[in-house]
């Protein structure tokens, strides 16, 4: 029987059994000096990034894993992260936190360092409380903050206790970074879904969103406007902002669907959104185009285009830039914007 899995172990240097890798396997296997190796996992900021890519390309070989306690013991730390597990969601928008935290773990196991979970709390403080918890007893060396927010006190009570963090999201409203964060471009995005639209001979394209107080949504909505206003599309605009339900979206849809200035194209906030209004279409019996924002299954099960954002990606940087933090010394802050794309359908 045919097969496309890999094989186990494909790519990695047979050793003798029951041998199990070590720095001086892999230094040997990179070219290096053991201490290179060691730098590279515990310390990556003192070598250059193609002497790191090559011993960790090592690592991934040679399928060495350091020695948890050994590595506890010489460095006095817990070589964990901590991390917010939120609550379920609505089985759409909670699928791109699922891939954000499987990318910190696999982050995570390359670098020797454990993803520690704890479970989302009813309000800020009680989240303070408990990642000063875990961070004050030494199970966790550092925390990842996620949905980040206009007014979050989070990051400046962190700085202010002196612990080690970076935020899955923009410090909202503030120009020079105060502290490690990394996000995705939602502006971007959506502007990329106007100009697939607009490509497509759509004219009167509306925006789907989130009520006003969300700072992602915003960003996304003014990536839409921005993208018209550029393109010199004329209005006016239809735009409508509704709980992220596809339920209510599909309702909210149904109504721009019905008005004389009705839109032929829509850019969704999100999946759920998107979900919802492909329903309404449907319904309607309309030729409209919709377009997502996460490039979901569910997206790609219905045929419609979204914007894929790079968690993964983002989940590997926030561990990069905790990295020196952990290593000591003291480094600037950093913010760093991962651009999208668009999943078109084929």
């Amino acid at each position: 029987m045919s097969t496309d899995r890999p094989t186990p172990g494909a790519g990695r240097v047979p050793r003798p059994s029951g041998a199990l890798p070590t720095l001086e396997t892999v230094a040997a296997r990179a070219g290096v000096s053991r201490q290179t190796v060691s730098n590279a996992l515990h310390r990556p900021d003192r070598l250059a990034a193609p002497t790191r890519d090559r011993v960790m390309r090592a690592v991934r070989e040679t399928g060495y894993r350091p020695s948890l306690p050994a590595r506890q013991l010489a460095t006095r730390r817990a070589q964990a992260v901590a991390v917010r597990a939120d609550r379920p969601q609505d089985g759409i928008s909670g699928m791109v936190l699922d891939v954000f935290f499987h990318g910190l773990a696999v982050a995570g196991e390359r670098s020797g360092n454990r993803v520690v979970l704890y479970p989302e709390q009813p309000d800020e403080h009680s989240e303070l409380a408990v990642v000063e918890g875990l961070l004050g007893s030494g199970a966790a060396d550092a925390v990842v903050l996620t949905a980040t927010s206009v007014g979050d006190g989070r990051p400046a009570h962190l700085i202010d206790a002196g612990l080690t963090f970076c935020a899955f999201g923009r410090p909202w409203g503030v120009n020079e970074p105060p502290h490690d964060w990394v996000d995705v471009d939602g502006a971007h995005g959506t502007g990329l879904a106007v100009a697939h639209l607009l490509a497509a001979g759509r004219r009167r394209v509306g925006f789907l969103g989130w009520p006003d107080d969300a700072a992602t949504g915003r960003d996304r909505r003014r990536g839409w406007d921005e993208a018209l206003t550029a393109a010199a599309v004329p209005g006016p605009r239809v735009e409508v902002a509704c709980e992220n339900d596809a339920a209510a979206a599909r309702t909210c849809t149904a109504a721009m669907l019905a008005r004389d200035d009705a839109p032929d194209a829509l850019v969704c906030a999100s999946d759920s959104l998107a979900l919802g209004a492909h329903r309404a279409v449907l319904d309607a019996r309309a030729d409209v185009m919709v377009v997502g924002f996460d490039a979901t299954p569910v997206a790609a099960a219905l045929g419609l285009a979204s914007v894929a954002q790079p968690v993964s990606e983002a989940a590997h940087t926030c561990l990069e830039l905790l990295l020196p933090r952990l290593g000591g010394g003291d480094h600037p802050a950093r913010g760093v914007l991962l651009e999208p794309t668009l999943a078109v359908p084929t």
